[in-house]
């Protein structure tokens, strides 16, 4: 028994049991699922007749219980950072692994590999998983209501972070395989090798035409359902009246007047309406909120401006650390509007459009801003044309923007709170 690797198998037990006892279902099943996975060690010594080495096996349990154990705890909501430490190790294991498995099997059945192909191979395969992961969170986004892939310098600094640790690890790698491998667990790597390269060969043998079809079927389902799932974007209600100039102003214990929450708890506060997350177990960041301050008004049959101030509230270490507002156009519900949001985390001001509750990225810019300031949000949109501005500065201009008519609102995700005092509308002329 490897010792270290059931206590990392125990520690997910102990988690699933601890987040059923404080009621949160999803983190306890994440973590039943992370003991699960990491048990495939097992499985294969058990197929393959061989023993799998304890460094072999002790970083694929570590992997499983990082990856598992970081989604049950929301980890990556918690701190900015951690997938920028997830990502790269779990990279980097999967580089050490490969590189072993090669190694061994090299030295197992005396192959003339040298160990530059080793090395080279261990790196290559980690990279490409490293990019692999983020089709997965692409495709996560695309089709689920998620938030993984931030922004794209979000998406490229984990590439970046993944190809360092896989360049590490290769080394690394080699290291241990001599310095810490025994001769017998060489032996053994190797053989786990030898079944891991043929026996999945044997069953491509046995049933290469069916998996291919199966393969070739899901690859073109996926494509028919992205391209049906961006199509059929909800119609505005019939008997909207047009929309008017005029402003909102909220103040502490009144309620958002003229207003109707689509999503999320809006709170009454001194700095005016704010987005929080009132829900237990937290945190609850990567839940957005929408507010609709017009229902039953439509605007965009003539050129209109919305203006608002907006707080961004600085969470507490270790309580979330999402920081984001925004103002949300073109509602027709609230899983489908477009959207303007500066993010004072990612330092971006970006445009979107949510289609059945997935954001499509039109347009992104760098903008930074911190937590805890007053800023001015400005939107000016004129047909397909949208305008945005931060503090009376002009950040970009996108022509071609689909569905800008309808209600207005506004958005926010937060792990503290996103407060919202004044807000304007004003049809025909900027203000």
């Amino acid at each position: 028994m490897h010792l270290v690797s059931w206590l990392l198998r125990g520690g997910l037990l102990a988690l699933a049991a601890f987040q059923l006892a404080t009621r949160n279902t999803s983190g306890a099943i994440v973590a039943f699922e992370g003991f699960v996975v990491s048990l495939a060690p097992l499985g294969i010594s058990r197929l393959s007749r061989t023993r799998v080495p304890r460094p072999l096996e002790l970083a694929f349990v570590f992997g499983m219980a990082l990856q598992f154990g970081s989604e049950s705890t929301k980890l990556f909501e918690l701190f900015y950072y951690w997938d920028k430490l997830v990502h790269p190790t779990l990279v980097a294991l999967t580089g050490m692994i490969s590189a072993w498995l090669l190694i061994g099997y090299r030295d197992a059945f005396a192959k003339r590999i040298p160990i530059h192909f080793v090395a080279a191979f261990g790196m290559l395969l980690a990279i490409t998983v490293g990019a692999m992961w983020e089709f997965v969170e692409f495709s996560t986004d695309w089709f689920q209501y998620s938030d993984l892939q931030k922004s794209n310098g979000d998406t490229l600094t984990d590439i970046m972070s993944n190809d360092i640790g896989a360049f590490v690890a290769t080394l690394l790698a080699l290291y241990l395989y001599v310095h810490v491998f025994t001769q017998e667990q060489r032996q053994q790597t190797g053989h786990i090798a030898q079944w891991l390269a043929h026996g999945p060969l044997v069953l491509v043998r046995r049933y290469g035409r069916l998996v291919g079809a199966a393969l070739t079927l899901v690859v073109v389902g996926l494509v028919a359902y992205a391209i049906k799932f961006d199509q059929g974007v909800p119609a505005l209600a019939e008997g909207l009246a047009p929309g008017t100039s005029r402003e909102w102003h909220f103040a502490d214990s009144a309620p958002a007047t003229d207003a109707q929450v689509l999503r999320g708890d809006w709170v009454p506060d001194p700095r005016g309406i704010c987005r929080e997350n009132l829900e237990d177990p937290k945190p609850g960041s990567e839940k957005m909120g929408i507010l609709e301050l017009t229902p039953g008004v439509t605007y965009g049959g003539d050129a209109f401006t919305i203006q608002t101030r907006y707080y961004e509230e600085r969470p507490e270490v270790s309580h979330g650390s999402e920081m984001d507002a925004g103002i949300a156009f073109g509602i027709r519900d609230a899983d489908n509007f477009d959207l303007v949001e500066q993010n004072a985390l990612h330092d971006i001001l970006r445009l979107d459009e949510f289609i059945h509750g997935t954001r499509r990225d039109l347009r992104e810019k760098l903008f930074r801003t911190h937590g805890n300031e007053w800023h001015t949000l400005s939107v000016v949109v004129s047909g397909a044309s949208v305008t945005a501005s931060v503090d009376g500065q002009p950040i970009y201009a996108v022509t071609d923007v689909p569905n800008t008519d309808g209600p207005i609102g506004l958005w926010a995700r937060a792990a503290g709170a996103t407060c919202f005092s004044d807000v304007s509308v004003t049809v025909g002329h900027a203000p």
